[in-house]
């Protein structure tokens, strides 16, 4: 309750912000002047640093608030119980969903300010069970103090019950860099928080430096599943070669530890990073590098035959340490149009599991298209895959894929239908484990503004 009331307080004071915008205007438009003009080109996203495209250039004052009610069909969850003959359950559930959210850009002479609340209210007809919120709060503040000097701060705080979920705000922050969860097996309650700062000094107009900082908490309500603690430093040098493209080097430090049980895990990471715009829309960013991974856990193993006869016992436990060297890839491709987004990427690194797995090493490869150029019409469309491969534990591979299509038709007047479709398909070989889920919502949604509104 205390996360809802807080994320109702932020929504009312952005609307309070969003009525001032007219009246801040004329004074801003006085003090335009003095103000320094900002540079016609800002540079290719590097990835090492969390920078998205949507945030290079500063945009103008914006408020887009929506509430909607829609209806929910679920089929294939997965909650953490078993039936009494102790199989997975498979229900199929019907439910409404109360949705609402704001975001907000603003840019000052020096700041900038970028706020996204999302959030949504389920309830099930017969199967209360699965009644629950998915909440997601994310923040990003830049300020420039002088013109060499740039600190950025990113902040992502929520909520969630099950894998479709909140999507991540776009050009707000990006779910790879801030290590939010992703990929969970189970439908159950996850709360996670993450917040990372970084310091950026430019030497020049082509060499920069980079220092931050980042963790990460993640707790599952059900104790029969893992929650997640993180911590990491990093550091990088980049050059911008030519106006359109930027070379550079990094490295991370990174701990994770786990509740539950003993184990932490160490990642040392060296990376090298390009980015370069393509064409006026397209932009191209790519980290390619190596990971050490050094992790303790605890293993079972075979007592000696003689000692077992003395104890009574066939197996003990003891500390084992593990070291691991395993690539650590991202590449994203980005277009980015008025009416149009299209977003693709890979990546090929280490990730703190998903409350089942542990330490993993993590291949993810995402795509996703949006398109409001048809009067009154919006349309989006999303893929990904997904595999985890634990590092510390004697567990099958874990994979997923799935897609969904969204469709929203302005009614006028700010009133907005929305339809989506969505699936997903997951397994653990070894295991025999095989699901399928699929969720369809329909439903009406109010948000003023000058294009139908996308919420995916």
């Amino acid at each position: 309750m205390l996360f809802v009331r807080t994320t109702l307080f932020l929504g009312c004071a952005l609307a309070l912000l969003a009525q001032s915008d007219q009246d801040a205007q004329p004074a801003q438009d006085a003090q335009a002047p003095d103000a320094q003009p900002a540079p016609e080109y800002g540079g290719p996203a590097i990835l090492s640093r969390g920078e998205t495209p949507a945030m290079l250039s500063p945009a103008p004052i914006a408020f887009r608030p929506y509430i909607g009610l829609s209806a929910i069909f679920d089929n294939g969850i997965v909650p953490v119980s078993v039936t009494p003959t102790g199989q997975l359950p498979s229900p199929d559930v019907y439910g409404v969903a109360l949705n609402l959210g704001a975001y907000t850009y603003r840019s000052w002479k020096h700041t900038t300010l970028g706020v996204d609340y999302r959030g949504n209210f389920r309830h099930y007809s017969q199967q209360t069970y699965y009644d629950g919120t998915d909440q997601l709060l994310a923040l990003i503040l830049t300020h420039a103090p002088s013109k060499r000097i740039t600190f950025t701060l990113r902040n992502s705080a929520g909520t969630y019950s099950e894998n479709y979920g909140l999507p991540t705000p776009p050009g707000i922050v990006d779910t790879n860099y801030l290590q939010l969860p992703q990929n969970d097996i189970f439908y159950g309650p996850v709360i996670f928080l993450s917040t990372a700062a970084d310091l950026t000094f430019h030497k020049s107009a082509r060499l920069s430096f980079d220092i931050g900082g980042e963790g990460d908490l993640v707790r599952r309500r059900s104790t029969a599943l893992y929650g997640s603690t993180e911590g990491s430093a990093r550091a990088d040098m980049q050059y911008r070669v030519t106006r359109h493209s930027t070379l550079g080097v990094d490295y991370r430090f990174t701990y994770y530890s786990y509740t539950k049980g003993f184990g932490n895990t160490d990642i040392h990471s060296v990376g090298l990073n390009y980015s370069t715009q393509l064409t006026r829309h397209l932009q191209l960013s790519a980290r390619i590098g190596g990971a050490r991974v050094q992790s303790l856990s605890l293993a079972e193993v075979q007592i000696d035959p003689v000692v077992a006869a003395l104890l009574g016992e066939s197996v003990g436990i003891q500390v084992a340490h593990q070291i691991s060297y395993v690539p650590d890839i991202m590449a994203r491709l980005t277009d980015t149009f008025r009416r149009s987004t299209f977003d693709a990427s890979y990546i090929n690194g280490i990730s703190p599991g998903n409350g089942v797995y542990l330490a993993s090493r993590s291949q993810t490869e995402t795509v996703s298209y949006t398109y409001t150029g048809v009067r009154h019409w919006n349309f989006g469309a999303n893929a990904a895959y997904a595999r985890m491969d634990a590092l510390v534990q004697t567990l099958s591979a874990y994979s997923s894929y799935g897609g969904g299509i969204g469709i929203t038709r302005d009614l006028g007047k700010g009133l907005h239908t929305v339809l989506r479709l969505d699936t997903r398909h997951y397994d653990i070989p070894g295991n025999q484990f095989l699901r399928t889920e699929y969720r369809a919502t329909l439903g009406l949604t109010f948000s003023p503004g000058d294009v139908p509104l996308a919420l995916w």
